[in-house]
């Protein structure tokens, strides 16, 4: 009976590491057998671009800085006056400087201030305004872009994702097609992302107030991948 008992507890242990060692391998198994293709999509929208994004600047060299500082001041509040008369958008101050000018034995020889602000306008009151700002004081025009509004762009970034997913499934029917394969359903969906590009911003010496100004287009792209199974 000893025996019997010692052969059981024996056949007892390799049943148990039997079935431990099987199951993962069956669960490997079936998972394997869920063939899936991955693609990825890209979708591109052009817009057309609406406003004008446009710093300018007053500089002033003085040799009393409360001077310069008024003098500024005195620029910039009919500069701002006028940007509201003419409703431009998201208008906001960007830089404020004030600083000293030594000479060659560090002798002070006076100071230099500047202001800048930023806004946004239709492209066709541009140009205008920008003579405008010019024979009002303004002395710097630092940067011009051109953009789409916000309820474009937002727009720009749902078709840019329909096309995405448009552009994946064609991929995917391509390859399958050409493996004689036959797609299923969709059992993943990952958005990558949407973006907009920074728009091109003209220096300067690019920039002539008195020429009309015409803008260009902003691109939206976005990215999505599939996961379909076949």
């Amino acid at each position: 009976m000893g025996q019997i008992r010692k052969a059981r507890g024996w056949v007892g242990v390799l049943v148990v590491v039997s079935w431990w060692s099987v199951m993962p391998v069956a669960l490997a198994q079936e998972r394997g057998s869920e063939r899936v293709l991955q693609v990825t999509g890209q979708g591109v929208i052009t817009l057309p671009a609406q406003l004008a994004e446009v710093e300018v600047g007053v500089e002033i060299r003085g040799n009393n800085a409360n001077q310069v500082q008024m003098e500024i001041a005195q620029r910039l509040d009919k500069i701002i006056s006028t940007l509201r008369q003419k409703s431009a958008e998201k208008l906001t101050t960007t830089g404020v400087q004030l600083f000293p000018i030594y000479g060659e034995r560090q002798q002070l020889l006076g100071f230099t201030g500047r202001n800048t602000v930023r806004f946004q306008l239709p492209i066709s009151q541009t140009g205008a305004v920008l003579d405008q700002l010019v024979s009002q004081g303004a002395n710097q025009i630092n940067r011009l872009s051109f953009v789409a509004t916000e309820s474009a762009l937002e727009q720009g970034r749902i078709q840019a994702l329909q096309a995405a997913v448009q552009d994946a499934q064609k991929q995917a029917q391509i390859v399958l097609q050409a493996l004689q394969l036959t797609p299923k359903e969709v059992v993943g969906v990952t958005i990558l992302g949407s973006s907009t590009p920074i728009p091109r911003s003209f220096a300067l010496a690019e920039v002539r107030a008195s020429t009309p100004i015409l803008g260009g287009d902003q691109t939206v792209q976005a990215q999505v991948k599939l996961e379909i199974r076949y």
